[in-house]
Formats: structure tokens, C-alpha cells, sequence
């Protein structure tokens, strides 16, 4: 029961939550009418992706402990997968305004989604050198902020929040990043195995940092926003406090879960 209070916590609410949350702070701070049902799409999407992939990934031989207690629960995930799935689909169905930009874009998801964790000739996505964080970063972008912006026919600043927020994820990704230097291949060319746990953890501030300004100067009256300094202070500490020795709490816990800070700031 430990375990399991500790996987829908780590790896499905606090990420799901901080996903509903971002997205649905962004569409209020652009106005949108319907921001809660993109908030929800996007926490009920995020479920169903990041379960799904864990379904998928115990196909692998790796033996890591969430991957044992998933293949032991398959059944949970399964459920989890298709309400998430249906619940994902009905909201589409109420916000989407059916424009072939929308459609072409998730199809560019699905097909990211999929292959990131299912093998083609002996290889997924994730085991690609180089990629692997600019997919996460990618789907992040596309799904809740490209999605709300191109349907509802918001035509300012679509290149500069998608920087901002696609340099955001990087940031907060490399950290996911370095705990992971004990399970990915060499052959995956990471940024921690590129350049080293330190430098990485620099790059990571940089890129934060670098974002910080993109998102000040597309809506100055972040710089005054308490919620807006906090959340990024929050994740600077965080990243520079990062080791490979962190455990789920660290990253899928106080990461992910500043992310919903930075959520939070928008709707003020």
C-alpha cells in the first residue's frame, strides 16, 4: 500500500496536477474562456501518456523499482490508462474547433508519445542520442500551450511562449536527467553524460534563467508577481541542490511540483 500511495503520488498526481495547472494558468492569463477544460485535457492527458509509456516500458529487462511494482499493478494502470483516455477524448470533444492544425499537431504527439517508448528495430525514441529531454520538452509545448493558443486563434507571441516554456522544460528536465545516469545507455548521449553532472546543473540555471526574461518581457507584470519569483527561485535551488543520488520524492515530488507554482503565478 506504501508503494502504491508513493507511485499515484509521485509519478501520477503531482506531475498530472502541475501539467492541469500550467496549462490552465497560461489560458487564463491569455484570457481564454475555457482555460479549466484545457487545465483538465491537459492533467487528464498526462495521466494516460506517462502510465501508458510505464506499461509499455515493462517490456524492458530493466529491473528498477517502480518498474517491478507496475508490472506486479497492471491492471491498476490499464484503469488508469482508460478513463484517462476517455475523459481526454470528451474534453477534446468540447474545446477542440476542429482546424487541421490541431489534428496534424496531435498526430505529431501521439506519434512522439508512441515511439518514445515502443522499440523499432531494437530502439524507442528515449534511447536515440541527443533527444530525449527535447522530446519531453516538445510534447510539453505543443500540448499545452500550442494546443490552446493555435484553437483558440491567438495569434501574439506564440514563438516567444513556446521558447520560454520549451526552455523552462529543459531546464527542469535536466535534474530527471542526472537521477537517471545509473539506468540510460552511454549510447543516449544525455546532457549529464555529455557534460557531467556540475556543468549540466549549470546549463540547466542558464536555461532557466534565459526563460525567466523571455516570460518577463511577454508579460511584464510577472517581475512584480510573488508566485512567479517563487516558483523559479524554488526550481533554481532545486537544480543546483540536484545530485544522481536524489530519489522520486526530490524530482517527481518538489520539481514537478514547483512546476504548479509557476502555474499558480499565471492566475495572478
Amino acid at each position: 500500500m506504501k508503494t502504491l500511495l508513493k507511485y499515484i503520488i509521485y509519478t501520477n498526481l503531482v506531475v498530472a496536477l502541475s501539467a492541469g495547472i500550467l496549462s490552465a494558468g497560461f489560458c487564463f492569463m491569455q484570457e481564454i474562456e475555457s482555460w479549466e477544460l484545457y487545465g483538465l485535457f491537459s492533467l487528464f492527458s498526462t495521466l494516460a501518456v506517462y502510465n501508458g509509456q510505464r506499461l509499455f516500458k515493462t517490456n524492458d529487462n530493466k529491473e528498477t523499482d517502480w518498474l517491478i511494482w507496475v508490472k506486479n499493478h497492471k491492471k491498476i494502470l490499464i484503469a488508469i490508462v482508460f478513463f484517462s483516455s476517455l475523459i481526454s477524448a470528451v474534453l477534446f470533444f468540447f474545446i477542440d474547433n476542429h482546424t487541421t492544425v490541431i489534428y496534424f499537431l496531435f498526430v505529431i504527439v501521439c506519434c512522439i508519445s508512441i515511439l518514445y517508448v515502443v522499440r523499432i528495430n531494437g530502439r524507442n525514441m528515449r534511447e536515440l542520442p541527443y533527444i530525449k529531454i527535447h522530446l519531453i520538452a516538445l510534447t510539453w509545448v505543443m500540448v499545452l500551450f500550442l494546443f490552446p493558443m493555435v484553437n483558440e486563434e491567438i495569434n501574439d507571441s506564440k514563438i516567444g511562449y513556446s521558447s520560454a516554456f520549451y526552455l523552462y522544460v529543459l531546464a527542469v528536465t535536466i535534474p530527471f536527467d542526472i537521477r537517471d545516469l545509473k539506468y540510460d545507455q552511454v549510447s543516449q548521449r544525455t546532457i549529464p553524460q555529455l557534460l557531467g553532472v556540475f556543468r549540466s546543473k549549470i546549463l540547466a540555471v542558464i536555461l532557466l534563467l534565459i526563460s525567466t526574461v523571455i516570460f518577463i518581457m511577454l508579460a511584464p507584470t510577472l517581475r512584480v508577481n510573488p508566485l512567479f519569483i517563487l516558483s523559479m527561485i524554488t526550481q533554481l535551488v532545486l537544480i543546483l541542490k540536484m545530485h544522481k543520488n536524489r530519489d522520486d520524492f526530490y524530482c517527481a515530488g518538489l520539481i514537478d511540483g514547483a512546476i504548479a507554482v509557476l502555474g499558480l503565478s499565471f492566475f495572478f
